[in-house]
């Protein structure tokens, strides 16, 4: 689970290219209300995904096996994406990110809303259903995603350089392990 939940998201996305350019204009301090934004925003919806996915499987008991199938093909679509991901551009956003732009960002960003229903149908509701573990766990996602997103912004220019220069390499690399969380899930590795 928890190599799934990293290259899904530590991965380029919508939160992590803005952090790489913010960070690379504003700084750290600069993005730690748009930082705590995205976490909220995360830990929301890890919470909303946990209750979601507990609940549907309590109302349609064989609906776990069904998501799982679901959540690996997901993950391969996103593997295929990433191998079609281009390089971050060199443009930043001329407004500082606020914490309420990165806790909206959170509610429409759909690669974490997927994450979120995929991580509790695949990994973790299978084997616990307890309310203060799904509160847990969805605390474990969050964070993870925080870490990610720390990564990036530390980062900065640095890794936009570096990421422009060998970002096929990069996305192959990243697409493949996607491929392998993904055959694990529906217990083909």
């Amino acid at each position: 689970m928890t190599l799934s939940a990293i290259l899904t998201v530590w991965s380029p996305g919508p939160n992590n290219i803005l952090l790489l350019s913010s960070a690379s204009k504003y700084g750290i301090r600069g993005n730690l209300r748009f930082m705590t934004g995205i976490w909220s925003g995360s830990l929301t919806l890890m919470c909303l995904s946990g209750l979601f996915c507990s609940t549907l499987g309590a109302i349609i008991p064989g609906i776990q096996p069904v998501m799982k199938y679901l959540g690996a093909a997901y993950i391969l679509y996103l593997a295929w994406q990433t191998c079609l991901r281009l390089p971050p551009s060199n443009q930043v956003q001329e407004k500082k990110p606020t914490w309420k732009m990165g806790f909206f960002l959170q509610m429409i960003n759909v690669k974490i809303i997927i994450y979120g229903l995929t991580m509790f149908s695949a990994y973790i509701l299978p084997y616990e259903a307890r309310v203060p573990m799904l509160f847990a766990f969805a605390v474990y996602l969050m964070i993870l995603g925080a870490l990610g997103n720390l990564i990036w912004a530390i980062a900065g220019n640095v890794l936009k350089c570096c990421y422009t220069r060998h970002y096929k390499l990069m996305n192959t690399v990243m697409a493949l392990l996607l491929v392998w969380c993904s055959l694990r899930i529906v217990g083909v590795l």
